[in-house]
């Protein structure tokens, strides 16, 4: 079998066939799916070949260039703001697929070989992500109006995000029947469609469990088996969260860092591991499918290594024996 007499939308179809097989998340199937989706339309609207034999590192280059100078959402109307470029994260992003794509194609004998199998991922910058102090969260915490239900289901999430560490998608699809108040525990779906198990504080299980009894009831579809329900029998969006923990953070005049979800579960990993939690149970209450994905969590803030660094450092043994 080769790839002659398929058109890449056929062989699209096949690759979600594959992916739902393989038992991959519908967000992370729709995600590979809508990046090649627009890479063929980019090889279509510039003249390249869609004829998957002829697919090479000239085209990717190509549409590498393209992406480092297009819109963050190309089909959202701007209304004559900028919204910015695409990442170099999303950029690299959309390499991998396209690589992920010709992996498979190789592997179900669509084609011979990969052609991108050495080539270089576009390289992104290595940020260290600020994370939240105590008086950040405390501040956060008081500008919200833990008298509605609104509010007091958002200031619940914080406190699980805060507690478990776990990804923002994680979050939204915890249902009711995952939630063991007496215990204190959440079973969680991760990436990989990958069950664990998280400890949650006496304190977040009896704050969830007043949003329970008392706020629940009054926001959402409350018959959605969801913890966190919308008004249509779903889960609450990670868009809303994050457009709602932005504006939270402008209400408590936070501009020396950002309120994201992703902050949050940095946050969680970074006060772990200064407070001398074992690695690996960081690894394993965050999800990580290796100890070398933790160790990009695990980094001293400035202040604690500059008391550690106080400690160690020669040139101060030096000065103060004098």
């Amino acid at each position: 079998m080769n790839a002659t007499g398929f058109s890449w939308n056929d062989l699209l179809a096949q690759y979600r066939m594959s992916l739902e097989a393989a038992n991959r998340s519908p967000r992370t199937i729709e995600w590979y799916l809508e990046i090649l989706r627009r890479f063929f339309g980019f090889l279509e609207q510039s003249g390249y070949s869609t004829t998957i034999a002829d697919i090479g590192r000239k085209d990717v280059r190509a549409y590498i260039k393209y992406l480092q100078g297009a819109p963050r959402w190309p089909h959202r109307p701007n209304n004559g703001k900028d919204l910015g470029k695409l990442s170099p994260h999303s950029v690299q992003g959309h390499v991998r697929a396209i690589k992920a794509f010709l992996g498979w194609l190789v592997d179900d004998g669509y084609i011979k070989s990969n052609p991108l199998a050495k080539f270089s991922l576009p390289k992104v910058p290595q940020y260290v992500i600020k994370t939240l102090t105590l008086e950040h969260i405390k501040l956060l915490l008081s500008a919200i109006d833990k008298t509605t239900s609104l509010g007091f289901m958002y200031y619940c999430i914080i406190l699980i995000l805060l507690d478990a560490g776990m990804r923002i998608s994680e979050l939204v699809n915890i249902k009711m029947t995952d939630l063991d108040i007496q215990l204190g525990l959440v079973t969680i779906l991760g990436k990989g469609q990958k069950q664990r198990v998280v400890p949650l504080t006496r304190f977040t299980v009896r704050e969830l469990l007043r949003y329970i009894q008392n706020f629940r009831k009054n926001y959402g579809f409350v018959e959605s088996p969801y913890l966190f329900p919308d008004n249509n029998g779903g889960h609450i969006s990670t868009n809303s969260i994050q457009q709602y923990l932005r504006r939270l953070a402008e209400k408590a005049g936070l501009k020396d860092v950002k309120v994201t979800p992703h902050v949050f579960r940095h946050t969680f990993g970074t006060n772990a591991a200064a407070r001398d939690a074992n690695a690996f149970m960081i690894k394993d209450m965050m999800g990580h499918s290796s100890l070398q994905t933790t160790m990009k969590y695990i980094h001293l803030q400035t202040a604690d290594m500059k008391a550690q660094h106080n400690r160690f450092s020669l040139v101060n043994d030096l000065f103060q024996r004098k």
